[in-house]
């Protein structure tokens, strides 16, 4: 016999909420893989970017440019 297929239900995207949670409103310390260190405080961080504020000016940084972060 024929067991009855399962529909699929489609998968979600789900955010790091553990990441975003600890660092989002923070002073941090961002140390770019070019050499840059940026003192900054972080305003968002999405999947693949963390928008922080530096100073007056907004930034928006790739995390695969980041080497590390000191908070």
């Amino acid at each position: 016999m024929n067991k009855p297929m399962k529909k699929q239900q489609p998968k979600k995207l789900i955010p790091n909420f553990e990441y975003a949670r600890r660092l989002n409103g923070k002073k941090v310390k961002i140390f770019l893989r070019n050499g840059e260190v940026l003192d900054a405080e972080v305003t968002g961080v999405s999947n693949y970017e963390i928008t922080v504020k530096v100073g007056d000016r907004n930034l928006l940084v790739f995390k695969h440019a980041i080497d590390y972060i000191e908070y």
